[in-house]
């Protein structure tokens, strides 16, 4: 979907006063988070940022893939303006700042490849489910070495388990 169809499907939901999560995975594989609490936007996070940060980087996207989850949401204590500002931010349109902006801060010689994110990504996936994606993009908007990337993803799993399953699951990937 273009942009602006996503502003507008995010504003009918803010209308119809729904409660849920709006995903966007933009064309670059970004992942977007939007909850609403009976109609007003509580929380946004994207490319690692939240609230007011994140709006501001919302405006850069272009075109991505649209969901709505419905479902009760618990904000996250992450001060926002009102729903209506927000609404007429997104609408204001696609900004100047490329969505990969915030790899610029990364320091050079240790940013993470596309295969090296893709990999982790994917086990990180195998290991708890969707949320993998939002959990990589944090790490990775400010990721050093891998190996301190994959630390820190492991400690985001919170069983045992699973997290020495990523680690195992990374290594075979890499060697």
């Amino acid at each position: 979907m273009h942009y602006s169809e996503i502003t507008l499907e995010i504003g009918r939901l803010s209308d119809q006063k729904a409660s849920g999560t709006v995903f966007i995975a933009t064309r670059d594989n970004h992942i977007a988070q939007m909850m609403l609490d009976r109609g007003e936007i509580v929380f946004i996070f994207y490319a690692g940022k939240r609230g007011h940060e994140a709006l501001n980087l919302l405006t850069t996207i272009r075109e991505g893939r649209y969901r709505f989850q419905e479902g009760g949401v618990v904000s996250r204590g992450v001060p926002l303006p009102p729903t209506r500002e927000i609404l007429l931010t997104l609408s204001s349109g696609p900004g100047q700042v490329p969505s990969h902006a915030n790899d610029a801060h990364a320091p050079e010689g240790r940013r993470l490849s596309a295969a090296q994110k893709k990999l982790l990504e994917s086990c990180l996936a195998d290991c708890i489910g969707p949320m993998a994606a939002i959990i990589c993009e944090d790490h990775f908007s400010s990721a050093g070495s891998f190996q301190a990337t994959v630390d820190a993803l492991a400690a985001e799993i919170p069983s045992p388990g699973q997290a020495r399953k990523f680690r195992e699951m990374v290594a075979q990937g890499v060697g």
